[in-house]
């Protein structure tokens, strides 16, 4: 007679422990996957959110930093104008002519005056009763030191204005050198937050000017604006003081939000721009996708807890097994099938074997055409070692999933940006079955990425590179030279000639007009291996790549040439100008680039000095060439 442990009930009791068990642990691998899946997917978006953010706010800074350097040289021009005037003519000066003339930009600034020795006002651009700024910050600093800069106070509630003011001064000197007084404007401090309504950082973005002393000239977040704030000790100021360009997380500061700030320093002023993204703004459509999906994994995951269950219960109907599970798979592949995002599974020698049709459509194929084939083939050439060096990381264990972005060749031939991230199956005992890959289109998005670098690296009003481009693009060729010593290249500067004329005369406009077409002019001459550059102002820069001083000299006279024979066509007027050339040549023993631009600016000024409209090489042995029929 059988024993109790071995009798049939016990053995069917036994089978029913092991199946509810092996359910068990399926529902519950099955489960943990599905949440895997869904907290590996949101930290790869929560990462490229906050990535994004970062390089749209450093992006951000950039230009801002721009901006308030370009306002700030403009600011200045117009002190030392009116301190070189000053000197000249002295209280004859006639401060309303120049701004009515243009000569002096009022737009930029609020107030204008001339302080003598003993800090009253002489001289202003407004109507003024008897004031002294003896007790003034600005005035003091210029008094009490002996250097010759530009010096921007912390803002202060103007005496002449009744405002709150930015000052912004220069020392005075009296014809013996000693203390004679301070050329001083006043510029609103709204003035340098009007960036923000130029950029896209949210309601709640921050666009900040602050002082290396720790004093904010100018803070905006939405339509709030504050200045005069010491941030002394701050996030800012402590991530300044390790690097003087970066970014960091802000953990509230003055008003409790935190933002992904990126900053950078001045190199001309003692001064940092930061730009900053609101995290509730950058975070907001990843936190209701990420509720959605959660929610959406929650009930996935009861509908697998609550099947499994059901399944152990009903497990002596095997029928009704077999059919719950057959639904079960008809789920996964409308699933899989139905999924907004493209989803493969190769062999392990990398052959398709499953595609779904988001997948198919990414690729430009149709699912029989794909189905067998090495994925290899549909990989761009550059990103190939890449992926074979995944899959072996795979397939030694040493990751479980790794993502990449990379290049696949469509069937049009064209070539599709992807988000890829793959894994490999295993089966219960650890054994590798088939690798998942599971690809976001991306194409839009590093097309966006270019169009912004793209975007930096241009002078806005020309449309050719500005001098951040052009001075990479010199250093790219010094160094080409330093390690081809027999290889040559040279570099010209062009200055126009009495470019101010224009700009005093037909005004800003046509003289933008002839930038452009002086602009074209130079870009169309060159050939696709050298380089040009808008430096700033009036002043334009070339490179030409393999080019001696001889053959150089002779390009820049033919450009001459065709700059004094075209002139430019603007609102009926035909403004004609000249065009002044210094060469220099690309130096292996030089250390750096920016040496054969100072040869170039050196024999620049030879040629301004020498009469304009004509050429100077940094070479003793060349002569200057002379415009035709210049005395």
């Amino acid at each position: 007679m059988a024993g109790p442990l071995n009798s049939a009930p016990a053995r069917g009791l036994r089978r029913f422990a092991d199946v509810n068990l092996a359910i068990g642990l399926f529902s519950a691998l099955l489960i943990a996957g599905l949440w895997l899946y869904i907290v590996t997917k949101h930290q790869n978006e929560y990462r490229e959110t906050v990535s994004a953010a970062f390089r749209q706010s450093s992006n951000l800074a950039i230009a801002y930093e721009e901006h308030i350097a370009r306002t700030i040289k403009g600011l200045d021009s117009a002190l030392q104008f009116v301190r070189h005037e000053y000197r000249r003519l002295g209280r004859d000066m006639d401060m309303a002519r120049y701004i009515a003339e243009g000569v002096i930009d009022a737009q930029l600034f609020t107030i204008l005056s001339v302080v003598d020795g003993n800090g009253d006002i002489v001289l202003s651009s407004r109507p003024f009763e008897p004031t002294n700024y003896a007790d003034r910050e600005f005035f003091k600093a210029h008094r009490d030191g002996s250097a010759d800069m530009l010096h921007i106070n912390r803002p202060v509630l103007g005496r002449v204005s009744g405002t709150w003011q930015v000052p912004m001064s220069r020392r005075l000197d009296k014809p013996d050198g000693s203390f004679g007084g301070v050329v001083v404007l006043s510029v609103d401090p709204g003035y340098f937050a009007r960036f923000y309504q130029k950029s896209d950082i949210g309601a709640l973005g921050l666009v900040t000017l602050v002082g290396l002393d720790g004093i904010v000239r100018a803070r905006r977040v939405g339509n709030d604006l504050s200045f005069d704030v010491d941030m002394t000790g701050s996030s800012l100021l402590n991530q300044r003081a390790l690097q003087a360009h970066g970014q960091f997380l802000s953990l509230g500061g003055f008003d409790d939000i935190q933002r992904y700030v990126s900053y950078r320093t001045l190199s001309e002023y003692p001064l940092i721009v930061a730009v900053g993204a609101a995290q509730p703004e950058v975070l907001r459509e990843y936190r209701r996708n990420s509720r959605r999906d959660y929610a959406m994994a929650l009930l996935v995951s009861l509908v697998i807890a609550g099947f499994a269950a059901l399944l152990m219960v009903t497990l002596a109907r095997q029928k009704r097994a077999r059919e719950a599970l057959a639904l079960s798979e008809a789920r996964y592949r409308g699933a899989f099938e139905q999924a907004a995002i493209g989803m493969a599974h190769t062999s392990l020698d990398r052959r398709f074997i499953q595609v779904n049709q988001r997948f198919c459509d990414m690729l430009g194929y149709t699912r029989e055409e794909l189905l067998g084939r090495p994925a290899a083939g549909f990989t761009h050439a550059e990103d190939s070692r890449r992926a074979t060096e995944e899959r072996q990381q795979l397939l030694s264990g040493l990751a479980d999933s790794l993502s990449a972005e990379m290049r696949y060749v469509r069937k049009d031939g064209s070539l599709l940006w992807v988000n890829r991230t793959i894994s490999l199956v295993r089966d219960g005992e650890g054994h590798p079955l088939y690798f998942l890959r599971i690809v976001e289109d991306i194409t839009e998005r590093r097309k966006l990425e270019a169009e912004l670098r793209e975007l930096a690296a241009t002078d806005m009003l020309t449309g050719i590179p500005n001098r951040r481009a052009f001075i990479a693009r010199l250093e790219e060729e010094h160094a080409r030279i330093r390690r081809f010593p027999q290889q040559q290249a040279a570099v010209l500067m062009l200055d126009l000639d009495n470019f101010k004329k224009i700009n005093d005369t037909h005004g800003h406009p046509a003289g933008d007009s002839v930038l452009r077409h002086v602009a074209e002019l130079i870009s169309t001459r060159i050939r696709a291996v050298d380089a040009c550059g808008r430096l700033g102002g009036e002043e334009f820069s070339i490179l030409l790549t393999g080019a001696a001083l001889p053959a150089a000299a002779e390009f820049a006279d033919r450009l001459r040439r065709a700059i004094a024979g075209s002139p430019t066509l603007h609102e009926g007027l035909s403004l004609a100008v000249t065009v002044s050339v210094g060469i220099a040549a690309l130096r292996a023993e030089d250390e750096g680039a920016d040496a054969a631009l100072l040869r170039a600016d050196r024999a620049l000024y030879r040629a301004k000095e020498s009469g304009r409209d004509r050429i100077e090489v940094d070479d003793v042995t060349q002569q200057p060439r002379p415009a035709a029929g210049s005395a």
